[in-house]
């Protein structure tokens, strides 16, 4: 038997039939693997892909994003012009500002005294009498001195603002009524302490050729606001807006006409007006702005105010630090 089967086995027709027997199912199992390992490999490729495309889609934003942002740096950057300044402190810095009687400044001012806002990091250790050089950077709606060196010291100057009486102005409390003036408006009409009677005000002190940012353009570009808001409320709708300006020399009414137009005020709503110096003064005077011609220019202080329906102060803001939330807050609190 053994003999037989092993004659059997070794015979070329056992061979084959082993072959095929066998061998198929091995070649079977081994294309079977081959496919699995291709698919694995297939899927594995896939994720990796997936992987990779969202990485390089993560790397696009962030590039996208930094693009942009230097972009509008950049844009800033253009739009921003610098000065050098050398001037005298005409008083101690305060309230992140300083007040400099300072040179020309070429392209830029004649020489006068001016208020400048500390750029940030500024120490404001300055005395009055400093004479100081400073970088000044102007762009649209913001200025600011930077890198200021002190660079000697005025003695006389310092003994001047040390002598200088404060309080020399007696300023409006709330509840006083305003003081009588005669002024003309943008339009040539007459306008009085009587033509407050009647509509709330907000008021505010500027001129034309204010070339400080932060000062008579910021007060205008916050009218505006202002007026858009009242347009918007129909509880406020008698409202009235009021532009003093601080030099009647220059800012006749036909100046201030084309001024009020280009600043799109509603004439039914906004009103400038000018007059005699001495009916500028009485106002000034009365809401304490300190303004002094010099040169072509006005060095003044800021004060924007709301006066009730029977000519009465309610509320006022010195400076340029108030917003014009809460001007209607006050618009709101006098119409109730």
């Amino acid at each position: 038997m053994r003999s037989f089967l092993q004659t059997v086995w070794a015979s070329p027709a056992a061979v084959s039939l082993s072959q095929r027997n066998i061998g198929r199912p091995r070649r079977q199992t081994r294309r079977l693997r081959q496919r699995k390992d291709k698919q694995a490999a297939t899927a594995q490729t896939r994720g990796m892909t997936t992987k990779r495309l969202l990485a390089l889609l993560l790397v696009a934003v962030a590039a996208t994003v930094t693009f942009a942002r230097a972009r509008r740096a950049t844009g800033a950057e253009a739009s921003t012009r610098t000065f050098e300044v050398v001037g005298v402190l005409t008083a101690p810095a305060a309230e992140g500002r300083v007040t400099v009687a300072h040179d020309d400044i070429p392209g830029y001012m004649p020489a006068m005294t001016m208020p400048f806002v500390l750029g940030p990091g500024v120490q404001a250790r300055l005395a009055a009498g400093d004479r100081v050089r400073f970088t000044l950077r102007v762009a649209e709606d913001w200025s600011r001195a930077e890198d200021i060196v002190v660079i000697g010291h005025d003695a006389e100057v310092a003994r001047m603002t040390a002598e200088a009486a404060p309080g020399a102005l007696r300023r409006l409390k709330k509840g006083d009524v305003l003081p009588p003036f005669s002024l003309t408006t943008e339009a040539g009409r007459d306008f009085t302490q009587a033509d407050l009677r009647g509509r709330v005000t907000a008021v505010t002190f500027i001129f034309t050729r204010c070339p400080v940012p932060e000062f008579c353009p910021l007060m205008v570009k916050r009218f505006q606001q202002l007026q858009r808001e009242l347009e918007r409320d129909s509880t406020l709708r008698d409202v009235r807006l009021l532009s003093v300006t601080l030099d009647p020399a220059f800012d006749t009414p036909a100046v201030l006409a084309a001024y009020a137009k280009a600043m799109g005020a509603d004439a039914e709503r906004w009103q400038f007006v000018t007059g005699e110096p001495a009916e500028i003064a009485r106002l000034t005077n009365a809401f304490s702005v300190h303004a002094e011609r010099n040169g072509a220019f006005i060095d003044h202080t800021l004060a924007t105010a709301i006066v009730d329906a029977d000519g009465r102060l309610l509320e006022i803001w010195r400076g340029n630090g108030w917003k014009s939330a809460e001007i209607l807050e006050g618009l709101h609190r006098a119409t109730e």
